[in-house]
């Protein structure tokens, strides 16, 4: 292994051992150079994201599992979980990554195998086989499984992106999220000069809110029940913000017609239950499409008249490979904004914060957690 300076063998970490049970506690730093991949690099993370999925994970759930192969696989214990960072290059394995030690970087959380049919075909956020950071999926069995909650984490060389001194540790580390909004908006198919219904204002909601509007939505409209969420759309600037608690599905229904008397041309769902699907069917314009963002377990039934006039339901999974450097440059260039999302944690404060977060819907105390190391 190659590296620019001397590299302890303990760190800390937040590691999830069972569901519902977060400690923070020393582990030995990721062995890079015995993974069996000559492209591995280590990374210490200067701010790592906490994503939505990571309180499913924490739950018990396996949010990966579901969208990816559509069905649920349980979680080892022993997962470092955060797939959301950025950081600066240690150590590399292979000299001809020697380049990037000392660089600041955005780094992909995972890697496909390439060969499977999902790759060759060109869909690589299907891959079956991925190596994932925070899921525990692809690494065999291991004591503990990668993730950036932790003072190190690997990458790989192949997907690290080197980021401009314009931003922000912590502006790009949101990039994975970025990332997926906009693998959900190609996913919705956005034509311009159509409006855009988003369910939901959350970071991802947010964030395909943006999306849709550099794709050429003519109205974005973006609607949830939480103050900051509802908060941060309005400092982004979204054309239409509504706060929708206690209104019956009709009387909402009929409010969001009237934004959209010919129907939205995308309608993203980011809530994912029979009320929220239903709505959003009803509001899906003539060939519109409807991305459910938010697979559960679930029986929904459908009219199939409602899909008339080529009407289409989809899911989102990951992202692919082109959608990474599009939302780095929408990111450096202003047309991703993230600032006023950010509240700053220490590492420490993760289990205590899951703890309290779990019980206050879903972590929904401030609108995007970061952890800054």
């Amino acid at each position: 292994m190659i590296t620019n300076r001397i590299l302890p063998s303990i760190m800390r970490a937040v590691v999830l051992e069972a569901p519902r049970k977060l400690t923070y506690r020393d582990i030995p730093v990721w062995p890079v150079e015995s993974f069996g991949d000559p492209d591995m690099v280590l990374v210490k993370v200067a701010a790592c994201g906490v994503c939505g999925s990571d309180f499913r994970y924490y739950a018990g759930e396996n949010p990966w599992a579901m969208h990816t192969l559509g069905r649920h696989m349980d979680n080892p214990a022993n997962i470092v979980l955060g797939h959301e960072f950025a950081g600066e290059v240690v150590a590399v394995v292979n000299k001809k990554n020697e380049y990037l030690l000392g660089k600041r970087v955005a780094p992909i959380c995972s890697k496909v195998c390439g060969t499977c049919s999902e790759c060759r075909s060109g869909r690589t956020q299907l891959c079956p086989n991925t190596v994932h950071l925070g899921h525990g999926q692809g690494w065999g069995k291991r004591d503990f499984y990668p993730g950036a909650y932790a003072e190190y984490v690997p990458a790989w060389a192949g997907g690290c992106y080197v980021i401009p001194d314009s931003l922000t540790y912590e502006e790009t580390a949101m990039m994975d999220i970025l990332a997926v909004c906009v693998h959900v908006a190609h996913q919705g198919d956005i034509h311009p000069g159509r409006p855009v219904l988003m369910m939901g204002a959350g970071p991802a909601g947010n964030g395909i809110a943006q999306a849709a509007r550099n794709l050429g939505a003519s109205k974005v409209v973006i609607t949830d029940i939480a103050d900051a969420a509802l908060d941060a759309a309005h400092e982004q600037g979204i054309d239409v913000v509504a706060d929708v608690r206690g209104k019956s599905p009709g009387r909402l229904a009929d409010e969001l017609s009237f934004l959209a008397p010919e129907g939205f041309g995308s309608v993203f769902d980011s809530i994912g239950t029979k009320d929220s699907f239903d709505l959003g069917l009803k509001l899906l314009g003539r060939s519109g499409t409807l991305v459910n963002m938010a697979v559960h377990d679930q029986e929904m039934p459908v009219n199939f008249l409602r899909l008339g006039s080529e009407r289409r339901i989809t899911t989102s999974s990951n992202f692919a490979t082109g959608d990474y450097p599009l939302a780095l440059g929408w990111l450096e260039s202003g047309r991703f904004k993230v600032k006023n999302w950010l509240t700053e944690i220490r590492l420490e404060d993760v289990p205590r914060t899951f703890a309290e977060g779990n019980a206050h819907s879903g972590g929904r105390q401030a609108f995007k957690l970061v952890i800054k190391l």
